[in-house]
C-alpha cells in the first residue's frame, strides 16, 4: 500500500505492507484525510508537539477488527480520533484532558495519509472511533476533528458576556470559527486576513471583513464596537504577528484565544505591560476531547459546518507534493487527500 511518511527532508511516498490489526485495534481504509497546518509544520521541522506522524483528519471504512473489538463492523464508515486521554490521571481529573501524558502517546499507524491505517487499542477502548451518520460523505466527515478543535477553543473563551469576536486568519480553521460563531448567535463577527479571496469567502459566511494591510485594523474594529474593541479574539493564523494584532483588537478585560500553532521557538514582540494595564487574558487551546468529537460530528452532519464550501482542493496520495504546494500558496482553502 502507499503511504506518506516524514523523511529526513520533507516527505516520502513509500510502499508498505498493509498493517494487520492487533488485539483491540481497528484497520481502516482511508477514503479522505484533511491536510492540517501541523502536518506541514512537521515536514518543515517547525512543530514538535506530537510524534512525526502525518495525517490525522481522516475518515474511512472499517476493513478488519482485532480480537475483542465490539460495537463496530467491517464496512462501517467511521471517523477515528488520532489522540485521546486516559480519563484517570491528574490532568484528566483537573480539567486539562488534552494535557494527559497519554494523549499524544498514541496515533494512527502509519498515518492518515495512507491507503490503510490502524487505530490503536488505547483509542478504540475509549470510544475514539465514531460511526458516520447516514448521508454524510467521507470528505464531509473528515472535517470532524478540526471542527472539534474549534469547538473546544470556543468553550475555553466563551461566556454569557462575550458578544463580539475577531477572527485573525481566515484559512480553513478561521472560516470554521466564523461558521460556529454564527451558529452560536454571536452579535458581531469580524474576520481579518490579507488574502482577498478568503476575505470574500468570510463575507459570504456573515462576517464583517478587514484587511490589516489596508488601513488601521484596530481603529476600524473600535469604530465597529463603540470604541471598545471586541470581547474576544481568536488567533487562527500561526504567526506571532497575528497574536499581537489580536491583542490590539481586544477590549479592556477581554480574551484572546491562541489557537493556531506558532512555529517552534517563536517569540512574541508585544508590549507586555499592555496585557496587564488592559487586563487582557491570553488563553491557548490545543486539540479536542471525545466530547467535542461527538458534538462536531453532529454539527458537520447538520451542515452547520459547510464542508462543500471549505474543501476546495482534492489530491490523491501520489499527488501529495502538489497538495503541499497548494496549501503553502494559499490559493485554495481546505486541502484533502484521497486514495
Amino acid at each position: 500500500m502507499r503511504a506518506v511518511v516524514v523523511a529526513d527532508e520533507g516527505f516520502r511516498i513509500v510502499e508498505l505492507e498493509r498493517p494487520r490489526p492487533g488485539p483491540g485495534e481497528v484497520l481502516v481504509k482511508m477514503l479522505a484525510c484533511g491536510l492540517c497546518g501541523t502536518d506541514v509544520e512537521k515536514l518543515e521541522g517547525r512543530y514538535r508537539g506530537s510524534k512525526p506522524i502525518l495525517g490525522h483528519e481522516a475518515a474511512g471504512v472499517v476493513v478488519e477488527l482485532g480480537d475483542g473489538v465490539a460495537g463496530l463492523e467491517p464496512g462501517d464508515l467511521v471517523v477515528p480520533h488520532h489522540h485521546t486521554n486516559c480519563g484517570e490521571c491528574y490532568y484528566c481529573l483537573n480539567g486539562s484532558p488534552t494535557m494527559c501524558p497519554s494523549y499524544r502517546e498514541y496515533n494512527f499507524f502509519p498515518g492518515g495519509f495512507s491507503e490503510y491505517f490502524t487505530v490503536p487499542r488505547f483509542i478504540v477502548e475509549r470510544g475514539g472511533v465514531y460511526r458516520v451518520p447516514s448521508g454524510l460523505s467521507p470528505l464531509q466527515a473528515c472535517l470532524t476533528e478540526p471542527t472539534a478543535c474549534a469547538l473546544r477553543a470556543l468553550k475555553r473563551i466563551h461566556d454569557d458576556k462575550t458578544h463580539s469576536y475577531a477572527v485573525v486568519g481566515l484559512g480553513p480553521m478561521g472560516i470554521t470559527f466564523l461558521q460556529l460563531l454564527k451558529w452560536r448567535g454571536s452579535e458581531l463577527i469580524i474576520g481579518l486576513d490579507v488574502n482577498e479571496a478568503r476575505l470574500e469567502m468570510a463575507g459570504r459566511y456573515g462576517a464583517i471583513t478587514l484587511n490589516p494591510q489596508r488601513g488601521n485594523a484596530a481603529e476600524q474594529v473600535k469604530r465597529l464596537t463603540e470604541g471598545r474593541g471586541v470581547d474576544a479574539s481568536i488567533v487562527a493564523a500561526g504567526s506571532p504577528a497575528a497574536l499581537s494584532l489580536a491583542i490590539t483588537l481586544t477590549r479592556r478585560g477581554g480574551r484572546v484565544c491562541l489557537f493556531a500553532v506558532p512555529p517552534h521557538g517563536s517569540q512574541l514582540q508585544h508590549d507586555l505591560s499592555d496585557l496587564l494595564v488592559r487586563e487582557i487574558s491570553i488563553i491557548s487551546s490545543n486539540a479536542a476531547t471525545e466530547q467535542e468529537m461527538r458534538e462536531a460530528l453532529e454539527l458537520v452532519s447538520e451542515k452547520v459546518v459547510d464542508a462543500e464550501g471549505l474543501i476546495t482542493n482534492r489530491y490523491r496520495i501520489e499527488e501529495f507534493g502538489e497538495a503541499i504546494k497548494t496549501f503553502k500558496a494559499g490559493t485554495g482553502l481546505k486541502v484533502a487527500i484521497t486514495p
